[in-house]
């Protein structure tokens, strides 16, 4: 008896030290293409992100960085928190920030990724996955 049960404990030991951790699609790091408004018909959002941002996603932690030109200047962003995607609802808690009044919300976004290219949509109401018929879209692709 003590050796069947020495037996199914080393089993069971054995195969557990070979299930991995689902790994979430979003780890990597993105770089932000484009961004736009389904109600912007000029190209100043596009302008605005030509240098664009990087993103970074680790297990449940996201950090990005980087500038937009507008105009004649070029503002840093930045920003880190942490970080849920549960099917297509992505849930950010937003921990530092350029924009300090943001420090300690919360961010919503629906996203969608197609190969190696992420859609994150959201509107103006940060608390709703909710996306009506004026939301906003940041593509970013996948860097390698």
């Amino acid at each position: 008896m003590k050796r069947l049960v020495l037996l199914v404990l080393i089993v069971t030991l054995t195969i557990g030290s070979y299930a991995q951790e689902k790994k979430s699609p979003l780890e990597g790091t993105w770089r932000c293409v484009s961004m736009g408004s389904q109600k912007l018909t000029d190209n100043s959002f596009q302008a605005m992100i030509k240098n664009g941002t990087i993103k970074t996603f680790s297990k449940e932690y996201f950090t990005f960085i980087g500038h937009f030109d507008q105009d004649t200047i070029s503002p840093d962003v930045y920003g880190a928190g942490t970080y849920t995607l549960n099917g297509n609802r992505y849930e950010e808690t937003i921990m530092y920030h350029n924009i300090k009044p943001l420090i300690g919300g919360k961010f919503k976004a629906v996203d969608e990724i197609r190969n190696d290219t992420l859609f994150h949509s959201y509107n103006n109401n940060a608390d709703s996955w909710e996306l009506g018929g004026n939301f906003f879209t940041e593509k970013y692709v996948r860097l390698k």
